[in-house]
């Protein structure tokens, strides 16, 4: 037959042991009276152990709570630490990650302003659709223009 352990033991007196492994513990305890004597000698030392905390436990006296309680209400952080909370890493990142992001985009360093950028006047545009317009081989012939190159070449 085998044996519990004695931390399987403590754990089944302190009933810390899932269902399962309770119900063994509890059959194997019923028919073996080497392991129940062992949890017996347990049992008598936690109490012992119980009892002789219960007698030497002091109680504070009834003003001493309300004056440790009086005098934290009255205490009153430094502006030291008043610095100190605001530059925990939970306040100092996210304060500093949207500082950087405000600099960036709001930056006039952020865009770049050179020759290539700079506006194109709309007749640009209109010149270079009509040039588009007169390539197209499939566009519609009367409404294209001819260039002026064509018609002179047809003049002579």
């Amino acid at each position: 037959m085998q044996h519990f352990t004695i931390e399987t033991l403590l754990d089944y007196l302190h009933r810390e042991l899932p269902p399962g492994k309770d119900a063994k513990v509890l059959a194997h305890l019923e028919e073996c009276r080497e392991c129940a004597r062992e949890l017996d000698v347990e049992a008598a030392i936690t109490d012992r152990l119980r009892a002789t905390a219960r007698a030497e436990e002091l109680e504070v006296p009834i003003g001493m709570r309300s004056a440790i309680l009086a005098r934290i209400a009255g205490l009153r952080p430094s502006p030291l630490d008043a610095v100190r909370r605001w530059l925990r890493p939970v306040v100092l990142v996210p304060l500093a990650a949207s500082a950087a992001a405000a600099a960036f985009f709001l930056s006039p360093y952020g865009t770049p302003h050179n020759a290539q950028t700079a506006a194109l006047p709309v007749s640009y545009y209109l010149e270079a659709h009509a040039v588009r317009a007169q390539e197209n081989p499939l566009a519609d012939r009367g409404s294209v223009m001819l260039p002026a190159m064509l018609i002179q070449d047809g003049a002579r």
